[in-house]
Order: C-alpha cells, then sequence, then structure tokens
C-alpha cells in the first residue's frame, strides 16, 4: 500500500471517529425523549461493548439479549484487529482528536514501553477475577461508561451552567471528582497519545487479546531500513516494523502514511509465527488474581446486599431497580438514569452502599425529587439494573418512606401549620396528611399532628426536597418497604 493510500484510509478513519463521537452526542441528547425506541435509549454502543456483556453473563450467568449485538465486534476482531479502539470507540475519538490538536509526534528512535502497554491486560485480568467472584468493576474504567457518566455528572452540567437557567436547575453532587477523573485521562496525552487507550482501558485489552490472531495485519516489507519514520505518528509508538505488537495496532495507518520509502504492506491471512506478545509473567498474573479477589472481598465485605444480612442501608435506588445484591452485580456505572432524570433526584453514589456501590445511581431528596409523570429512568439502563416500568407501575413503585422529624419539622418546633409537604404531595389521596389538633408533649402551642401513611408513600421525595426547613428538612425518605427488594430479575 502506497503512502497516497494511507492517507486516504486515515482521512476515512477521521471521519468514522466523527461520524461516531456525533452519533454518541445526539444519543445522549436525545435520551429524554420518549418518542426513542427502548433499544435506542438504552444506547447504541453500550450494545456493541463486549466487557459489559461478558462481565454481566461471569457474574449473573445469565445472557443480557439486548447486548448480544456486543458478540459482531468480537468476531469482526478475529477478521481486522483491534479496529473497534481505532475507528469506532467514541472515547477512543476524543483521546485521537486531542492528540492531532496536539500534534504529538514520537521520537523516531523511541520504542514502545511495554511496561506501560501491559498494565491493561493486569486491569482485565483484575476485572474477571473480581466477576467471577461476583463483583463488577469493569464500570469504572470502560471507555463507553466512563465516557457517558463523565457526561452525565460533570461534562453536561458544566456545560449548562453556562446558558440561561429555566426551572429546576441542575446540580449534581459529584462534578469535581468524576470531572478530574475525566480531564486527567483526557489529558494524559499530553504526555503518551493515547495514554488511556493503550495503558488503562480494560475494554481495549480484551479487543487486543483477539486482536493478535487477527487476519489483518501490517508488515514491513523486505526494503524497510529500520529507520522509524513509520512511528512518529503511530498510536503505541511501534509501528510495523521489527518487534511489532499486533495486539496494539489499532489499524491507524500512520505508518502507510509515514514511510517515505512506501515499505509497509496490508496483509490478509493466518501468521506463519505467533505474533509478538505482551504476555505478563506468572508472578502478575498471580498477583493480579490475588487484587481482584482482594477487591471483591472487600466490595462485599459490607453486607449490604446480603441475602442474610440483617445491616440496614440509609439510601435509596431509582424506581425499577432490582434487589441490591442483583442490582450492583449488574449495574455498568453508566450515569444514563442520572443524565435523563430531569429533577436531579438520581445522583452517581460514593461509598453509600460501600466500595461496591462506587458511582451506582442513588437518590437524593436534597438535590430533587422524582416527577410522578416521569419513567424514563427506567428506559435508559443498558444492563437491567433497572427494570423498565410503564408510567402506571412506576407511580405506584414504592422506593421508600418518608418520615417525620419532630426534632426539626416546624409544626413540631414552632407550633402552626405549615402544610407544604401535603400540598406537594403527588399521591391523589395524599400520603402525608393531619390528624385533628391536639396537645402533644414537647411541641410548642397547638396544631394539627402531621403523619405519615406508610401504604400509600412512593418515597418521592418531594416532601423533602420543598420541605422549608433551612440546612436540612422536617421530612425525611429512608429505605423502608422498598418494591425492588420484591422485583423478579429477568
Amino acid at each position: 500500500m502506497n503512502a497516497a493510500m494511507g492517507r486516504r484510509m486515515r482521512m476515512l478513519r477521521a471521519i468514522s471517529l466523527s461520524l461516531v463521537l456525533g452519533i454518541f452526542v445526539i444519543q445522549f441528547a436525545l435520551l429524554r425523549q420518549l418518542r426513542m425506541p427502548v433499544w435506542f435509549s438504552r444506547g447504541i454502543f453500550f450494545a456493541i461493548d463486549p466487557l459489559i456483556f461478558l462481565q454481566h453473563l461471569a457474574v449473573t450467568h445469565k445472557l443480557l439479549l439486548y447486548a448480544m449485538v456486543a458478540l459482531i465486534p468480537l468476531a469482526a476482531t478475529l477478521v481486522l484487529g483491534r479496529f473497534f479502539c481505532g475507528w469506532v470507540c467514541p472515547f477512543g475519538a476524543i483521546h485521537e482528536f486531542l492528540s492531532w490538536i496536539g500534534g504529538k509526534r514520537q521520537k523516531p528512535a523511541s520504542r514502545p514501553d511495554k511496561k506501560l502497554l501491559r498494565i491493561k491486560y493486569l486491569i482485565l485480568a483484575t476485572v474477571v477475577v473480581a466477576a467471577l467472584a461476583g463483583t463488577t468493576l469493569a464500570g469504572w474504567l470502560d471507555p463507553l461508561a466512563l465516557l457517558s457518566r463523565s457526561a452525565a455528572a460533570a461534562i453536561e452540567p458544566a456545560a449548562r451552567s453556562y446558558l440561561p437557567q429555566r426551572g429546576l436547575v441542575r446540580h449534581p453532587i459529584q462534578p469535581v471528582l468524576i470531572g478530574a477523573i475525566f480531564l486527567l485521562v483526557i489529558f494524559l496525552n499530553i504526555w503518551r497519545r493515547r495514554f488511556f487507550c493503550n495503558t488503562l482501558c480494560p475494554l481495549g485489552a480484551l479487543f487486543g487479546l483477539l486482536g493478535r490472531s487477527s487476519l489483518l495485519r501490517l508488515e514491513a516489507t523486505s526494503d524497510c531500513t529500520e529507520c522509524r519514520e513509520c512511528t512518529s505518528r503511530c498510536t503505541y509508538n511501534g509501528g510495523p516494523s521489527r518487534g511489532h505488537l499486533k495486539s496494539e495496532c489499532d489499524l491507524c495507518f500512520a505508518c502507510v502514511a509515514d514511510c517515505s520509502r512506501e515499505c509497509v504492506d496490508v496483509k490478509f491471512g493466518v501468521l506463519a509465527k505467533t505474533d509478538v506478545g505482551l504476555n505478563p509473567g506468572r508472578r502478575q498474573l498471580l498477583g493480579t488474581a490475588a487484587v481482584g479477589l482482594s477487591v471483591a472481598a472487600l466490595c462485599r465485605a459490607s453486607g449490604v446486599g446480603r441475602p442474610d444480612s440483617k445491616v440496614g442501608h440509609n439510601f435509596l435506588r431509582p424506581p425499577g431497580a432490582i434487589s441490591e445484591r442483583e442490582f450492583l452485580s449488574r449495574c455498568a456505572r453508566c450515569g444514563q438514569c442520572v443524565a435523563v432524570c430531569p429533577t436531579n433526584y438520581i445522583q452517581p453514589g460514593l461509598l453509600e452502599a460501600g466500595l461496591a456501590g462506587l458511582w451506582a445511581p442513588v437518590l437524593n431528596a436534597q438535590t430533587g425529587y422524582c416527577e410522578f409523570e416521569c419513567s424514563l429512568c427506567t428506559r435508559v439502563c443498558p444492563s437491567g439494573a433497572i427494570e423498565p416500568l410503564t408510567l402506571g407501575r412506576k407511580k405506584v413503585f414504592k422506593v421508600g418512606t418518608a418520615t417525620i422529624d419532630r426534632s426539626r419539622c416546624l409544626r413540631y418546633v414552632e407550633g402552626g401549620n405549615c402544610s407544604v409537604c401535603i400540598e406537594n404531595c403527588p399521591i391523589p389521596s395524599k400520603a402525608l396528611r393531619e390528624r385533628p389538633e391536639e396537645a402533644m408533649p414537647g411541641r410548642k402551642g397547638r396544631a394539627r399532628e402531621l403523619y405519615v401513611v406508610a401504604d400509600a408513600c412512593t418515597g418521592c421525595g418531594i416532601c423533602e426536597y420543598r420541605c422549608p426547613v433551612p440546612n436540612g428538612s422536617g421530612v425525611r425518605v429512608v429505605a423502608e418497604n422498598e418494591d425492588r427488594e420484591a422485583v423478579t430479575v429477568s
């Protein structure tokens, strides 16, 4: 293949990456549109993410039918190599464009750093071991989940802060942490081109393992002088010459375009000898297995979600969420439910459920409430952690129960008849009511007693959110009698 053809292939690749990034942005922008089919709302790219699919299979021992499409890129990798990373991944597109804007070129004499390249395979091994032990870690570093979570909790809220604010303002609780991780990963490209893709990405490691045996490959011809000119824009600084790492090549075709002697050929067929690999040593594999088991043990040590545990929890999950143990084993930490919530009720969790619940969605009535006429969050979950609900079913789905804090409620602290919570309760029969006036010990004056009808309350949180008590609330929604513990997992 000559240099002119290499430049045309790079142009096609740039067009492909622009399209996939545009599709991701459009799909993310249309998440709140009820007219969109459920398969579209769940995320086009999550349907072709084999890491999420295989992790779900390893942890739950069940097929995620929606994501079986992910077998297609796996099969294609056996033919084309690691094309997904270089042509299809929207997160990879961001890294590629930043590298292009920065004009980052490697020194021709430099060689790929195998120690850095090997890290992602150890991360993948940790994810696999933890998954076999029943703990999901892939969502932390899966590129599609990381990008979607960052867009939901940091990028979109930051962008909206510069726009005119109307109605309820989006107020995420972790924009700095999640945004800082995203920026750190992005700006590591200044140090090394596509650092995340080459060093940290477990999905890239999965494709790399399969890509080692692919039929399509780039090879240096016998005219190659080992000048290393082909490595100046190589995504992993390797090139097709001696010591080529086929598992790291994402078919960027920079080597073809940059070789002035046109010494790079594109070949198709079975290799006569095994590709030079990045096989970790036995000690590294044993250490990785120990890390995976240790992280899995730490995640499960809290007792939350165990069927035999009597330890309660003080966090709430979105409507349609399945039982806690199953929820944590399925949730991809993608943040799509956070993105679609119009009232800020759904937020990315921190350590409310222990390490296992990091970035899994929780409900926060201090930042928002559940809109009675909305069921968007039940339509967008790509992993089945939140089951689809009709609007009618969602309206009666119980995520928690409101309780009155008599030490803060204005009726008990100041007397009077504040009824903000009753007025805002969306339940037609009202889950918050008042009893006839009577004097009670510890209360100033006489006022009608406020109480909660537990069977009617769904835990929507609007009473807590609208409560006029400063620096907190006189009503709190707690995790009692949740319907999700009775949801049948399909």
